[in-house]
């Protein structure tokens, strides 16, 4: 704790780059690890978007600002996976980040117009009722239905104003990575081979976004 603390202290000091890893729904900060070697003389922070809150209650907007008090006051480097995707891209229209990575995220209304019959109540959900058997290894939490009924009925990001990548699985490229990338005038970078939870934990696919994320914001 104290070797990251130090790190964290010297990229501060030194003027490099911050990074902001964001979690998806019913996941935490433990689904980027392996990640912060990607830029080792940076200041990488994964905010728990749940930190402090009643999950209960918990909405989009909460979320977004946990990202954007993590970000401070530096053009940063947002990169998200899932719902984080789509809390990031809200949290990138208050920020103004240097780039931005969606990593097959939960789209916005922009995409698909929601659904305003969608109920918006306070509660929990737990992953393996809502999405499916969980995937092995992959540690899960209970998660906002009140944020979630938000995503349903719509949220909105009208426009990105910084360079974006989307990146896109086998399992959503159709409906979240092409939409989102046409929508938003975005580069898609495709992986037909690996699942959305692969997306996050395969070391190619950190790999290729560190390196776009060079190629539009060196230094």
């Amino acid at each position: 704790m104290a070797e990251s603390a130090g790190k964290t202290a010297a990229a501060q000091v030194s003027g490099g780059r911050r990074v902001v890893l964001v979690h998806g729904a019913t996941s935490g900060p433990w689904v980027f690890d392996g990640w912060t070697a990607q830029w080792p003389d940076a200041d990488v922070r994964v905010p728990d978007l749940q930190e402090g809150l009643d999950v209960a209650r918990a909405t989009m907007s909460d979320y977004a600002d946990k990202v954007v008090a993590a970000v401070g006051a530096q053009p940063a480097i947002l990169c998200g996976w899932s719902m984080g995707g789509l809390v990031a891209m809200m949290a990138a229209r208050l920020c103004r980040p240097a780039a931005l990575v969606v990593i097959e995220p939960s789209v916005p209304a922009e995409i698909d117009g929601g659904d305003p019959d969608w109920p918006v109540e306070a509660g929990t959900y737990d992953a393996e009722s809502t999405y499916g058997p969980s995937v092995p290894g992959m540690r899960h939490r209970p998660e906002s239905l009140l944020a979630r009924g938000e995503r349903k009925r719509g949220t909105s990001v009208p426009a990105i104003a910084c360079p974006l990548l989307v990146v896109a699985g086998r399992d959503y490229v159709a409906t979240r990575g092409r939409p989102v990338a046409e929508r938003y005038g975005a580069e898609l970078m495709e992986f037909p081979e690996l699942s959305h939870f692969q997306l996050v934990v395969d070391r190619r696919v950190r790999d290729a976004v560190a390196q776009w994320v060079s190629s539009v914001s060196p230094g």
